[in-house]
């Protein structure tokens, strides 16, 4: 597998889904495959694939919604994902995701569900938790710090009252990873 090079792309409002590119392409490394990770807000223009023989996609999720970033690019790169021959993942990250409960909705109707808008079908995908950061380094602005104090607790149950709380389940992370780069044996 040394001359694996892998594309992880991905859309983050407040830094989990991020934080979980970085994991992934770290672990690919560490695995001997080049991971080559990319902030679809810095970077959303591609030909094509051609350079890659993998590809993983990640959003965070709010109300809902992907990223715009990550919507633009599945909407733009359509074709050439529909056509990519290698293994292809994709991985939210929401705060519901976190909850037994929530966590089979969420992978569903965010990932798969959506890709099919696209005419995108998937086989490799998951969904982890978010972080919840009331610091006063936190991406997040006043008013969304205060509809998450509010709500959060009350929709979720989730400890939304200190000041950081991260809900990624850091080993779920690391078999995602591994089990991307099994598809490499497939």
């Amino acid at each position: 597998m040394t001359e694996k090079k892998v594309l992880i792309v991905y859309g983050s409002r407040f830094g989990a889904t991020e934080g979980v590119a970085v994991k992934i392409a770290e672990i690919f490394r560490d695995n001997n495959v080049l991971a080559e990770v990319v902030d679809l807000n810095e970077k959303s223009n591609f030909d094509n694939f051609d350079d890659y023989n993998g590809l993983i996609i990640g959003s965070s999720i709010k109300i809902g919604q992907w990223t715009r970033h990550v919507k633009n690019f599945v909407r733009n790169m359509r074709l050439e994902i529909q056509k990519f021959a290698g293994p292809f993942g994709f991985y939210v990250c929401s705060a519901y995701a976190a909850l037994d409960e929530q966590y089979a909705k969420v992978k569903e109707e965010y990932i798969p569900d959506k890709l099919t808008e696209f005419g995108i079908s998937i086989a490799y995908y998951d969904a982890f938790g978010g972080i919840i950061d009331f610091s006063e380094s936190s991406r997040m602005g006043w008013l969304e710090k205060k509809i998450m104090k509010l709500a959060g607790t009350q929709a979720t149950g989730l400890p939304v009252e200190s000041d950081y709380t991260d809900l990624r389940d850091w080993d779920q992370i690391e078999q995602f990873a591994l089990g991307f780069l099994d598809l490499f044996k497939a």
